[in-house]
């Protein structure tokens, strides 16, 4: 049975992006670990135009989006959040999804915005955060 999570007022899932060689975040039970280490995502690092850029980049979110095989990733990773999260809403369990790459400020960024915008699309609201990233700045 698929819930309908739209009518929540907040998140039924959070999306979390994190760097591997920083420590892997503490998670209870119920969460999905996501690790694009050995992905086939080209990482902005490896071009020297951007080297530098974060995630939030426009260019280097179009050149990880660009890897031939982008959208199997985030399609996988959807599917297995909706069907973890089905499961925990069972015992009425929000669900974390740990997005990691090496340094946690480059693909892990790219996919963890791209996954929690389709979600929320979906009717799952999601929320991000980037655990490697410097906080925005305040107006």
């Amino acid at each position: 049975m698929v819930s309908d999570y739209s009518s929540s007022g907040s998140p039924w899932i959070t999306v979390e992006s994190f760097g591997f060689a920083r420590g892997v975040p503490q998670c209870a039970t119920g969460c999905l670990l996501i690790d694009l280490r050995g992905t086939v995502l080209d990482d902005p690092a490896d071009e020297p135009g951007l080297r530098g850029r974060d995630g939030t980049d426009a260019a280097a979110v179009q050149h990880v989006l660009a890897s031939p095989r982008a959208f199997t990733v985030l399609e996988r990773a959807c599917d297995q959040a909706r069907a973890l999260l089905d499961a925990n809403a069972a015992h009425n369990l929000r669900l974390r999804v740990l997005v990691g790459d090496e340094d946690g400020r480059r693909r892990a960024v790219v996919v963890a915005d791209a996954l929690g915008e389709i979600l929320t699309g979906r009717g799952t609201p999601a929320e991000v955060v980037h655990h490697h990233l410097p906080a925005p700045a305040q107006a």
